[in-house]
């Protein structure tokens, strides 16, 4: 059977991603926020490639970029570099199985956030600290909620 194209629940997506990147939290929770954008970048690579590619990530970025008041282009350069390595682990990511696949969400965005602290430091805004790296690890566990929440609102649309 074949599933219908996800031609609303894309940009619906990337939008409450980018509602719950700008939510405020309290200082303690907000270290750990996960990559809401990242991780829907992802879960639309992995599940929908021809729709979704390494140009939609960079535009995902820049529009981070401007929402969090950012260096323009940190975000966007990370996004693409995580949605190239994305798109070239679909075949593996679709057979691994959902604690593997969350290993591969942890590296992705791992990766991100080292492109990010890299281009900080070039431009010596860098501040680094143990809790830099936590939304990699919340990422990675918030990745089957998310998988699974995608899936059923993509099948159901």
């Amino acid at each position: 059977m074949r599933l219908p194209e996800p031609v609303w629940s894309i940009p619906i997506s990337i939008a409450v991603g980018a509602l719950l990147t700008m939510y405020p939290l309290p200082t303690v929770l907000s270290y750990g926020r996960p990559e809401w954008l990242t991780l829907l970048v992802i879960f639309w690579i992995l599940n929908h490639p021809s729709r979704v590619g390494v140009w939609t990530a960079f535009f995902v970025g820049l529009l981070l970029d401007l929402l969090m008041n950012n260096t323009l282009g940190v975000y966007a350069l990370s996004m693409s570099v995580v949605a190239y390595l994305a798109r070239l682990s679909i075949r593996q990511a679709r057979i691994l199985s959902l604690p593997k696949t969350g290993f591969l969400v942890f590296t992705l965005v791992g990766l991100g956030l080292a492109i990010r602290f890299l281009v900080y430091s070039l431009v010596g805004q860098s501040n680094l600290h143990w809790q830099y790296w936590l939304p990699a690890l919340t990422s990675a566990c918030f990745w089957p909620f998310i998988l699974i929440a995608l899936q059923r609102w993509r099948r159901s649309c």
